[in-house]
């Protein structure tokens, strides 16, 4: 059975290429952050989005991304989510990050997303 961690991984990966950013916004936590770029992060749900809709734009309306594999540790209502994360766009080739993730379960029994960081290790010194 899959974990629904993965499923709103996925739910998130397929906003991400549609542009859909109200059902992106979904999986995140109100006060979650976005790793932008190493050194440059989005606190919260607006500035979240706002990021994405610029993230869109500098791909030229292209962007594609999927996973190749998972890890999840969890521990309570927390958890460490390690993925192999494909990105690619027309102006940008494919790379593979080694993300990390945290989500946390919210009252409902939700999984949302409270750290998004698809750059993994390479913030480090950033």
């Amino acid at each position: 059975m899959k974990h629904p961690i993965i499923g709103q991984i996925e739910k998130a990966d397929k906003a991400i290429v549609a542009e859909d950013f109200s059902t992106l916004m979904q999986i995140y936590s109100e006060n979650a952050v976005l790793v932008v770029e190493p050194g440059k992060n989005a606190v919260g749900k607006d500035a979240i989005r706002k990021a994405f809709e610029t993230i869109a734009v500098y791909f030229k309306n292209g962007l594609k991304v999927h996973q190749q594999g998972f890890e999840i540790l969890e521990s309570g209502d927390t958890a460490l989510v390690l993925a192999n994360t494909v990105v690619s766009a027309p102006n940008y080739p494919e790379v593979t990050r080694k993300a990390t993730y945290v989500f946390n379960k919210d009252i409902h029994g939700v999984w949302l997303c409270s750290i998004d960081n698809s750059y993994g290790h390479e913030i480090i010194g950033k």
